[in-house]
Parts: structure tokens; sequence; C-alpha cells
């Protein structure tokens, strides 16, 4: 797997995640609450981090939703 397949994976599971948690909290996916823009920039405070993924996206909608 070259790195760039590695990033997409990551980036794919990051926003699934994310939509998930904003799902079980509010009913709506990721899309209802934040841009594509704040996506990204919540993707590079996950990978800044050391935090699983799940738990980061968990305290990223606790904050934001």
């Amino acid at each position: 797997m070259t790195t760039q397949n590695t990033i997409d994976s990551s980036w794919t599971a990051f926003i699934e995640t994310l939509s998930d948690e904003f799902t079980e909290k509010t009913g709506f996916g990721v899309y209802a609450h934040i841009t594509p823009i704040d996506i990204n920039n919540a993707y590079e405070q996950y990978q800044q981090h050391n935090a699983p993924m799940r738990l980061f996206a968990r305290q990223y909608v606790r904050h934001h939703g």
C-alpha cells in the first residue's frame, strides 16, 4: 500500500468516525454540523494528537456538537 492510499484510508475512516459520532449525538451526520474546511482542520488536529480516532472524534463532537 502506498503512502497516498494510507492517507486516503485514514481520511475516509476519520470522516466516517466523525459522522458516526455526530449522528449518534444529534441524529445528523458531520456535514450537517461543520464545513469540509472544518473537517480538514479537525483531521489535522487529530494527526497532531496521540489519541485513538474514536476518542478524538467523541471529544470533538462533544465540543462542537
